[in-house]
């Protein structure tokens, strides 16, 4: 009988394995940065800086204002403008998806304009949300929303449409009204598929965010990033790549656990028996 080695080791179902495996290319990832920077040389630093000379770097703005604000302040305002156009559009994209597939007649109306404007990209807008608000915080916002909503929209279409049908039928039998089955049949069952709706609108949300801040930006992380280049300064640069990377997964990790806190029965079955 064949014996896996993981099994050997009690690593096969430790939590901590994937934890582990992420910790090691990372790693190994910064081990080779350092090599190929700072040790052997291979690339100049002009092209790509060395770890040492980006946290020095990260250090320095932390307490200095660059163009205008400290990294936190930085950090502050894309957050804020993200919050805005995010909120807005789960607050707004999670219920216009459940109509498209509770109310049948909602949905032949308002699709067609949905699926049009859905593939029109988020920067497209620029122009628009410039004449509209100028270089503003609401126009940053708005790309934020324009990224962020459909994926709210569709993903909360999906889970509706995929609740079982005996499910609906067996909450109309008991007497529940359409509010009451949306309540506390439809949308928990559908959940699931809502958050990786937000997920995804999240991660997009970021994106649009910081290509927004890089055009129209006076603060913020992507503005960050197009003044270190404008002065020249790589380790800046990196400085707000890392941060943007670095927040992006802070951001999905607390809404993963949000997830499993308020959707208790996602968790996988070994998690759940302890």
């Amino acid at each position: 009988m064949r014996i896996n080695f993981l099994n050997k080791l009690g690593l096969s179902e430790s939590p901590r394995l994937p934890f582990l495996y992420g910790a090691a290319s990372l790693l190994t990832l910064l081990v080779l940065w350092v090599l190929s920077t700072s040790v052997l040389g291979l690339i100049d630093a002009r092209t790509l800086p060395s770890p040492v000379e980006v946290v020095g770097r990260f250090l320095n703005l932390v307490v200095e204002p660059f163009s205008g604000s400290t990294l936190i302040g930085h950090v502050g305002a894309s957050l804020y403008r993200w919050a805005l156009g995010v909120g807005a559009a789960i607050l707004l994209g999670v219920p216009v998806g459940i109509l498209f597939a509770w109310v049948p007649a909602f949905r032949a109306v308002f699709n067609p304009i949905f699926e049009v404007l859905r593939y029109i990209p988020p920067f497209a807008w620029v122009p628009i949300a410039i004449l509209w608000f100028g270089a503003s915080t609401a126009t940053q916002a708005m790309v934020v929303f324009i990224a962020a909503f459909p994926a709210c929209v569709i993903n909360a279409q999906l889970g509706v449409q995929q609740v079982d049908p005996i499910l609906v039928r067996a909450a109309k039998v008991l007497g529940a009204g359409q509010g009451a089955m949306l309540r506390r049949v439809v949308v928990p069952v559908a959940a699931p598929a809502i958050f990786t709706g937000l997920r995804i609108a999240i991660s997009n949300g970021w994106m649009a965010l910081v290509g927004a801040e890089l055009v129209v930006g006076k603060v913020g992380l992507g503005f960050l990033i197009s003044q270190g280049q404008n002065n020249d300064s790589v380790s800046t640069i990196f400085v707000g790549i890392i941060a943007i990377g670095t927040l992006g997964v802070l951001i999905d990790g607390l809404l993963q656990r949000s997830e499993t806190l308020l959707l208790p029965w996602r968790k996988p079955r070994a998690q759940r028996d302890g």
